[in-house]
């Protein structure tokens, strides 16, 4: 990989999410992943031909979140009209922090709930079934998505045909790639140990 090819990207953005998605193709078998959101920044690599062919749309509603949204955002709205109602102007001033404060609750908890409530389309890996690739739905647009999607899936079965290793040999060369992304940080331990314990079973 001493000379990169580049062959297509996709740039997505979500302003509600704070939240930018790089996504370049090259040498033709090979992604790089870059994501900037409020958490942080990342960037990785990925040889198509570990990723299963077979994208899952996943749209998760964080209820714990919605709940959170819904309590700061009635007690902002039953205090402040409890001020306006029964407290006499000259106190107002004093407790106008305490309306700031819940309203600041009330942005944070709706930023969560957006954060932890993504609408993506994802790749699994193909034996540990672990998610290692992650687009934000219908971004930049559905056109391009589409054509995107559509070529991650005919570049990773073509990368998969071509590499000659028995199935046992891609599964151990799976399992040193889902390490990797382990210690980079890009997957949890857990799914790890989830995706480790589905490739032995596999093996046996």
């Amino acid at each position: 990989m001493n000379e990169k090819n580049h062959d297509s990207n996709l740039f997505q953005e979500s302003n509600a999410r704070g939240e930018k998605r790089i996504f370049e193709i090259y040498n033709t078998k090979f992604i790089k992943v870059a994501i900037s959101n409020i958490m942080g920044n990342q960037s990785y690599h990925l040889n198509l031909s570990m990723l299963a062919p077979w994208p899952v749309r996943h749209r998760n509603i964080s209820w714990q979140w919605l709940l959170a949204v819904l309590y700061f955002s009635f007690t902002t709205l039953a205090y402040t009209a409890y001020l306006l109602y029964f407290q006499e102007s000259s106190k107002l001033e004093k407790l106008l922090p305490f309306i700031v404060i819940f309203l600041l609750l009330s942005l944070a908890t709706f930023l969560m709930f957006l954060y932890k409530s993504p609408n993506v389309t994802e790749f699994k890996s193909r034996y540990g079934n672990c998610v290692v690739l992650s687009l934000l739905y219908n971004k930049p647009n559905k056109k391009e998505f589409k054509e995107f999607i559509e070529e991650i899936k005919l570049r990773s079965l073509s990368a998969s045909q071509v590499v000659k290793l028995d199935k046992s040999q891609m599964m151990d060369i799976e399992m040193n790639e889902l390490r990797r992304l382990r210690n980079e940080g890009i997957i949890t331990q857990h799914q790890y140990a989830d995706a480790k314990a589905r490739i032995i079973q596999i093996k046996l």
